[in-house]
């Protein structure tokens, strides 16, 4: 496997120190998805990309904490589009006033 460039960031790359070495791990800022900021389970979502081989993977970041305990989820790009997709399709299935949550 080929090792792309470390000066090959993606324009949403904050630059942090996770993309300074070998295997360079680049992240997104993550955004709230909490709509009232009381909710138990927080939830935020960013970017991710892995700079190794010529085809580097890539996809969405899911953060879940409670307190100060926070898990990061990694999810590959198709797998990231079947988690939009399936989401959208159950959020309907929960019908109009469910997915208008305030």
């Amino acid at each position: 496997m080929s090792k792309l460039s470390n000066s090959a960031h993606p324009p949403w790359c904050l630059r942090g120190p996770d993309c300074a070495g070998r295997n360079d791990l680049h992240l997104s800022r993550l955004i709230g998805t909490a709509v009232r900021g009381d909710e138990v389970i927080q939830a935020r979502i960013g970017l991710w990309r892995m700079d190794v081989g010529p085809t580097p993977p890539s996809g969405l970041l899911l953060e879940l904490s409670a307190d100060a305990d926070a898990e990061r989820w990694p999810i590959d790009l198709a797998q990231s589009r079947s988690l939009a997709y399936l989401s959208q399709r159950l959020v309907r299935r929960l019908g109009p006033g469910s997915a208008r949550a305030a």
